[in-house]
Formats: C-alpha cells, structure tokens, sequence
C-alpha cells in the first residue's frame, strides 16, 4: 500500500507488489509523483519494548488540561467513535492504541476495529481471518501487510490490535480506498472515477468537493516545503485529489460501520495528518454523521519531556498524547 495520506516515505515493497511505509514529513510526495520503493527499513536488531501508554503525557488538545490514563478511557467509552490518529513507525502510538482498544473491548464488546491500513477490497480476507479459514501468515501476504511501519511492522505494530478483535469476537472494518482508485484520482481525476461501473465504484468514495480551508493549506505547505515553491498548483491539486479520497472513503466506511445496529462503537487508526486539527478524514465523518459522537486522540512524538500542552499542538485533536521519540522504530 502506499498511501501518501499521513505524509509518508515508502519502504519496502512485499513479495505481492503492495508497497509498504513509513511515516515521516516528506516522503507521501515521493510516493504519489515517482512510485518508487526507498531502502528505508528498520534497523535488524532487537527494537526496545513500547513505553507503558499509562506513564505517558497526555492533554486535553482544547482545554490543555492534563488527563488520566483513567479518565482517558472514559472518555473512549463515552464515544461512539474513537479516531486514534499515529505516525506508522511510533511504539508509543502503536502502544496507545492497543491499550485503548483492549480497554474498550473490555466493557463493550459491540465495537468495531477500523484500519487505514487496510483496504475495501479486503474486506473479504479480514472475515475469513475472522473465522479462522485464513491463516495469519496468509492474510498478511494477500494484503501486502508486512511492511507496515518498517520492516516486519505489521506484527509489531498492527497485528496485536487484530488478535484482540478476534479474541473478543469484535468486527475488524477494512477503511480504506484500494490504491488503483487512488492513483486514478491523481492522475484522471474524479469524472472517470464517477464513471465506472458500479460494482468498481463501491470500493471507494469521492468527496462532494476539494477542501479549500486550513487542511488543503497545510497539504499545500508541505508539498512546497518538499518541491519548493516551483511547484504549479495544478500539480498540488492532482495530489489533494488522492488525499481526500482516502478520507472521504475512510469516513464512509467508519460511518457505514455505525449504521450497523450490532455495532455500537467505532476505533479507527489512521496516520495523523488526516486526522489532525479537524483533517479531511475528521471533516468527512462530521459531514456524513453530524450527530456522531467522535472523539480524535492524536499521538504525537517528542524527544523532551511534556509537563504541558505544547501550543502549537491546541486543537490537533480533542486528546494529543505524547510519545517519547527516543522509542522510535527509525
């Protein structure tokens, strides 16, 4: 997979040609623009354990109040969906998440696991691990897994998080819009993409228009920070243009998810940027299920210890918990 959404450098690619990644600030541009497959893996040695999420710094990203553990998942048990918003290669995100889900699970057994990093058309792999047809291994090289995050990623970081679903039974939701599509939005836009027939059109959504506010702004920052100021909007825009439907088809799936009366709750992982401070994914949900209670937690790494709420991080998401960069699987 190689989704450019959380601004993403590509790592690898499994032996299925699915290319994999790992999260950073400029890499999603070399991703969607050149295609290419960058030897930036994890180092082979042993990688430190994740830090205890419970120890961690976290706040309230509007109150810049500081939070418990506690009352952390409380809030998540208050929720009816629960975006967690990571960078792919952080334990501390990872950590996180599957401390919160396993938390969750425990008193509510009605809720869903939702994944970026899985795609609609998997859907049918994701059930038939459910059930036990499907072997780990198998599911994980079908689906182009592996990689995720940074070499062999996919078990530390994502597949813990599907053993806890299928330990409590809970349903697993494929989020996100296959690669194909996306790559088709960039480069042919969403006319032909409308014009597909329709058993094509139901593995992905199309936003009903180009965000033009904040969250287009900072997509743009960054692509100028990477190519320089040279860069023609056109170009940007064909890139936005793939972004936002990976968001919109995100948020499709989550809310479809909650339209589902077995299903009472919603986790979904996802890289920050689409998520952070009301991101195109965040903006999708609110569109389609205004009267959703959603509550975004973003995960974000530092080297220095956090006593406060760093101002730069108000409203990056209704919780911002710090994770220690030192941990980092770079």
């Amino acid at each position: 997979m190689d989704p450019m959404n959380e601004l993403l450098i590509p790592v690898t690619h499994s032996s299925t040609g699915r290319r994999t990644s790992m999260s950073t600030i400029v890499g999603v541009l070399m991703v969607i623009w050149l295609g290419l497959a960058i030897g930036c893996t994890t180092g082979q040695k042993t990688p430190p354990p994740p830090p205890d999420p419970r120890t961690l710094p976290v706040f309230d990203g509007i109150t810049e109040a500081p939070i418990s553990w506690n009352d952390l998942i409380a809030r998540a048990n208050a929720a009816e969906v629960i975006v967690i918003g990571e960078e792919h290669d952080d334990p501390g995100a990872h950590a996180v998440q599957l401390a919160l889900f396993k938390a969750v699970l425990s008193t509510d057994s009605a809720s869903a696991l939702s994944l970026e990093m899985l795609e609609r058309d998997e859907q049918a792999l994701v059930d038939a691990w459910l059930v036990g047809s499907l072997e780990t291994d198998d599911f994980v090289e079908q689906t182009g897994s592996r990689n995720w995050g940074g070499e062999e990623g996919w078990y530390r970081f994502y597949q813990p998080a599907l053993d806890a679903a299928r330990t409590s039974e809970a349903p697993i939701v494929a989020a996100n819009a296959p690669r194909r599509y996306v790559s088709r939005a960039r480069k042919e836009g969403y006319d032909v993409l409308r014009a597909l027939p329709e058993e094509e059109r139901n593995w992905f959504d199309i936003p009903p228009a180009l965000d033009d506010g904040p969250y287009y702004e900072r997509f743009a920052e960054t692509m100028r920070g990477f190519r320089g100021d040279e860069i023609e909007e056109e170009s940007i825009i064909a890139t936005f243009r793939s972004q936002q439907v990976w968001d919109a088809t995100m948020a499709r799936s989550i809310t479809m998810a909650m339209d589902d009366p077995q299903i009472e709750r919603v986790i979904h992982f996802i890289g920050r940027f689409h998520s952070d401070l009301e991101g195109g994914t965040i903006g999708e949900i609110r569109r389609l299920r205004p009267e959703t209670d959603l509550l975004v937690i973003s995960c974000v790494r530092r080297d220095d210890e956090m006593n406060a709420l760093d101002p730069e991080d108000l409203g990056r998401g209704d919780v911002v918990v710090y994770t220690p960069g030192s941990t980092s699987a770079d």
